[in-house]
Parts: C-alpha cells; structure tokens; sequence
C-alpha cells in the first residue's frame, strides 16, 4: 500500500519526520555526529518535510536495540546554529524558536530510548508519519555490525513500536577521517532522494511487510559522479576481539601468590588431595592473574571494514557499497527463523528426548 502523503486529514500538513540517531549532537570536541545537522537541513529544504529531532545528548554507538531501565532519562533543549550545527544553544526549558531555527531535543538514554520517549511521551500520539534514524558516522552494512548498531536499534525500536522507520548509514570507505564536503552534499541530496522513494514506494503488509528499511551509502566519488542504488540482502559476518585489556588505572600488583599454584589442591576419590591434570583445569590467561580486570573497547575490525572482493557475495550490502552503491536492504523486527539441522529425528517438530 502506498501511503498518503499528506498522512492527514488537512492536506496542506507537512510530512512529520522524527529523526534519531546514536551519535548524538554535532560536537566540534569530538568530532562526533557530523552529518546529521546538514541532513536535517536537507529534509527541510530539498523535501519541504516537518523535521523533529530527538537524539542521545552524548554518543551512544554499539549499544544496539537496547534500554538502560535503571536509569532515569533526563532531557535538554538544543537550538543548533553555524554552518555545522556546533553553535546552538543548550537549555533546560524551550524557548521559542526564530526563523529558520530548530529546535532538538537531547536525551541522557540510549537511542532506542530516544525514539521511544520521542513516539510514547514527548509528542501526542501518532505525531509522525515517519522514522529515521542516522545518518551514522560510518557504514552498519552485514550483519556483525547492523546488530549492534544502535542506529539501526533506534529505527527496531521505532518499527517496534508501529512506526515506518528507516536506518541510514554513511559510509567512511577510506578511514575514520573527515569526508570532503563534495561528499557530505552529495550524501545529503541522495540519501533525501532514496528516503523519499522507499516512502512513497511503501512498507507493505501482511508477510511482505518491511519494518525496517536499512541503508547504507558509500562516500565514494561515485555518489557524486554517478550514483546507483541497488535492493541487497544483509551479508552474514562476524567478529572477533571487541575489548583490550590494559592496567587498571588504580591497580597494582598483588603480592598474593596467583596463577594455577594459588588453587586448593582438589579432593581425590579416597578423600586425600592431589594435583588434578592440567589439561582439564581450565583456567584464565596468566597476565591476569596477579593484576585487576579492565578492558577498554578496541575492536579489531580490520576484515570487516577492508574485505577482498573476491570475498563478497553480490546482491548483499557489504558488497554494493565496496562496489560504491548506495544499498538498500529490507528488515523484519525479528530474529530471524531457521530450520533445524538436517538430519536431526523431527517428528511434526517436536522434540524426541
């Protein structure tokens, strides 16, 4: 079904857009979020759309579809200004806006949290015909990075709640630098292009239903010269190491004897003690014997983000967007069903124990 898009009674309204993500505000600190203000601006003044903005008030990348439920989620105001954003104004209560001004909403919470505050309690009910979250700070193409992704978590959680959501990324094909800005406009005006298609275009019903529209583009010179945008499926990849270890900041080392040595000797059958194998003892690696845990997250990502061609498969997203295309791959909510291992006694599906 192709939506209205007037999605409204009055047919002068606007098309309301929330738009999330997980990187936060625009911060020249950092250098966190710097696309989602331009974008914002494009879906204001390429698609003439009704834009709020409700975002994590710090970054909140890798955290995935999640909730932190203890926390209590306080909130600011932003009103952004300057050619990227970073100048805005900051306040506990909102102001009137002046023209041309926007007014966005910062949440201490993650950004599946942002989206569902900004659906459930920040505005009445069925306030926007559409979600988006992102653009990212960098490609959630395949599936290792998509579900982790806390921009893709935020559009899950928009669908989730009954909303059309899509999740945008941009990718950084050549290193986590600032992109030239021929880049950026050209990301702008293309990804308002495809948001506006899938949109009209629609998200189905029934069992073709797409709750979840991911897309991914590669900031590439091929987005500026000649842009294609390919339908793809989600590639399957893992990962390996995500956190490094590194001396705790206010350890040292102990002087108790640590390591297989400082384990009681187990029991034997006939009740007296003796030295189990050391190949059955399973035991933690020795640096971390004798020093105090702390990890820091240091993913080694190397063979996701620099694949060999020859090693993806077509038609996924991993691979168009090394081939410098823009993907589009429809999502479900949903983990998704497989069939149980061939071979195995299923009897109607039922287990035989």
């Amino acid at each position: 079904m192709q939506p209205d898009m007037s999605s409204s009674s009055n047919p002068n309204r606007r098309l309301r857009v929330l738009l999330t993500n997980d990187d936060g505000r625009p911060s020249p600190k950092t250098g966190h979020s710097p696309f989602i203000y331009p974008f914002a601006r494009g879906l204001v003044e390429q698609l003439g759309w009704d834009v709020r903005v409700v975002v994590p008030d710090s970054q909140k990348s890798w955290v995935g579809k999640s909730y932190l439920i203890g926390d209590k989620v306080t909130g600011q105001y932003y009103y952004p200004a300057g050619e990227d954003g970073t100048e805005g104004e900051l306040r506990d209560l909102p102001r009137p806006t002046k023209e041309g001004e926007m007014e966005w909403v910062l949440l201490q919470g993650t950004p599946a949290t942002c989206a569902s505050i900004a659906l459930n309690n920040l505005f009445p009910p069925d306030s926007f015909d559409l979600v988006i979250s992102g653009p990212n700070f960098g490609r959630n193409t395949s599936t290792a990075f998509a579900m982790s992704s806390g921009t893709v978590g935020a559009a899950m959680a928009a669908a989730i709640s009954g909303s059309h959501a899509i999740a945008l990324s941009w990718g950084l094909m050549e290193g986590y630098k600032p992109p030239p800005q021929e880049f950026v406009d050209a990301a702008v005006k293309l990804s308002c292009q495809v948001v506006e298609r899938l949109y009209k275009l629609g998200f189905g019903e029934g069992d073709s239903k797409v709750d979840v529209y991911s897309v991914n583009v590669p900031l590439l010179p091929d987005i500026v010269s000649s842009p294609e945008v390919r339908w793809t499926t989600m590639a399957r990849t893992s990962y390996g190491r995500l956190f490094q270890s590194t001396p705790h900041p206010e350890s040292a080392a102990s002087e108790e004897k640590g390591g297989p040595a400082a384990v009681a000797e187990p029991k034997q059958e006939n009740g007296t003690t003796g030295q189990a194998d050391e190949g059955e003892r399973l035991m933690v690696r020795d640096e971390h014997w004798n020093e105090r845990l702390h990890f820091v997250f240091a993913p080694d990502l190397s063979a996701l983000v620099n694949p060999k061609m020859d090693d993806l498969v077509e038609g996924t997203d991993k691979h168009a967007i090394h081939s410098g295309a823009v993907s589009v791959t429809p999502i479900r909510a949903a983990f998704m069903e497989a069939s149980p291992p061939q071979g195995l006694a299923v009897d109607g599906f039922k287990w035989k124990i």
